[in-house]
């Protein structure tokens, strides 16, 4: 039997992972052993209710601590990356800290340094020198003969790379989200093969984390497999379990949370009362959470008359990568885009996830309230190096003003098709191919890395 070390530190991961195909193919080969790496009990026992067979472990490791040679070469795999996205960043942490001196540092040595030739020396720098044995007892426990890595911009991650790469292990990574290559750090230590959703990833990976193309394989994105092949609660249904309707048109807007604005409440208050005023006549609005933030209960029980969903289940108490959406969690989710009319958000995902279904999105690029600082609206946002991509395509309408909104959402409404090519372009941009085989192509990749 053969061992494959899978990391799920990351709520990402598991979505990615132990709920989509990968995690079914795998776990069903009999010759293979899972061993799955977590960072707490909590989480090792809630997924061993739902995901446990006789050829998967559980793993909980110690907490990390980054320290020495290893936090210096974490730190400068941040100046190795030059991006909209990056300067974006740079800028937003300067109106936090106000260190100018650093700022203009930071600016210079990564025009200098943000090229493949010091990005290689770096790597052979940090693999021969910020040597790391934190994961040795567990290579020496189950001898793995590969590992697969969802998220190889983490420092515990890049650890586990290490182990392997000193072994001789086969590694494979994932690129599990679209921004990831623009929006983080360089990957420190590079995978044997790296796999993406689409082509766009594909050329940042060669462009960004320096992958030989040969070594790159493009599978699509495996959460999105359910859209096809799961059996979807119709509409009379959808809207009995939300209290909906059924004979109005549903408005979904998805607030961007805490981490970047302070309006979330002001725009639910505007929108319904658009939908209740009449200004967009018969409709209805539901307000769809992110599954990664808090929400204020005190400010939902002002507002008794909003129809909402809370997604997922958080192990931390402050908003971050420690969630999960349960089976339950992403049914509604596939229903939601497959039973209302309309969705409205700032730089989401989401705006692909509709765009699947062929329903128009619209984007906020204005503020109901004075923003105080560059940090204070999440407008900033649009400039990132991913979401231009998505609004290139024209599938996302992007309205600067209230007026604009009233105008798309009543145009929406009344032709749904309006922009559908756009919406196409997008879908098939982001996602490669929606066939319903993502998770299968992955886990039958790693099936053949593993036996040759």
């Amino acid at each position: 039997m053969k061992t494959i070390f899978i990391s799920i530190f990351q709520g990402v991961e598991a979505k990615n992972i132990l709920r989509t195909d990968i995690y079914k193919e795998l776990v069903s080969n009999k010759d293979v052993r899972l061993v799955f790496f977590l960072g707490s009990k909590e989480k090792a026992e809630y997924y061993k209710k739902e995901f446990s067979n006789f050829n998967v472990v559980y793993e909980v490791i110690k907490p990390y601590r980054l320290s020495g040679l290893n936090k210096f070469f974490s730190n400068l795999s941040f100046r190795f990356l030059n991006t909209d996205t990056v300067k974006l960043k740079r800028r937003m942490a300067l109106d936090v800290d106000k260190k100018y001196i650093s700022y203009c540092f930071d600016y210079i040595l990564n025009k200098i340094i943000a090229r493949p030739f010091f990005r290689r020396i770096a790597r052979y720098l940090d693999y021969c020198f910020a040597k790391s044995y934190f994961f040795y007892e567990y290579f020496e426990k189950y001898k793995p003969s590969a590992v697969f890595l969802a998220h190889l911009f983490d420092d515990l991650e890049i650890n586990f790379l290490k182990e392997a790469r000193y072994r001789g292990v086969k590694s494979i990574g994932f690129i599990n989200s679209w921004d990831k290559l623009t929006a983080r750090n360089v990957i420190r230590i590079l995978p044997d093969k790296l796999l993406v959703f689409n082509n766009i990833v594909k050329k940042e990976a060669i462009d960004y984390a320096d992958m030989k193309e040969k070594d790159i394989e493009v599978v699509g994105i495996p959460q999105y497999d359910q859209y096809v092949k799961n059996n979807h609660t119709n509409r009379e249904g959808f809207c009995l379990e939300f209290g909906l309707d059924i004979n109005k048109r549903t408005i979904v807007y998805a607030p961007n949370g805490k981490y970047s604005s302070t309006s979330d409440g002001s725009m639910i208050d505007f929108l319904y009362s658009l939908v209740n005023n009449g200004a967009i006549s018969n409709a209805q609005l539901l307000v769809r959470f992110q599954p990664n933030d808090f929400v204020d209960m005190e400010e939902i029980k002002k507002r008794p008359w909003l129809v909402y969903d809370v997604p997922g289940i958080r192990f931390s108490k402050e908003r971050g990568v420690d969630w999960d959406m349960d089976g339950n969690d992403l049914r509604r989710l596939s229903d939601t885009l497959k039973n209302t009319d309309l969705f409205i958000c700032y730089t989401s995902s989401l705006s692909i996830d509709a765009a699947v279904f062929n329903k128009p999105v619209i984007n906020i690029d204005f503020d109901l309230e004075k923003q105080e600082g560059f940090l204070g609206s999440p407008r900033q946002y649009y400039r990132m190096t991913h979401y231009k991509n998505a609004i290139n395509t024209g599938g996302v309408k992007v309205v600067k003003n209230k007026e604009g909104i009233i105008f798309w959402i009543n145009s929406y409404l009344d032709n749904p098709e309006l922009d559908s090519a756009g919406r196409k372009r997008l879908v098939e941009e982001q996602c490669w191919k929606i066939d319903g085989k993502s998770g299968k192509r992955i886990a039958n990749y790693i099936i053949n890395i593993l036996n040759n």
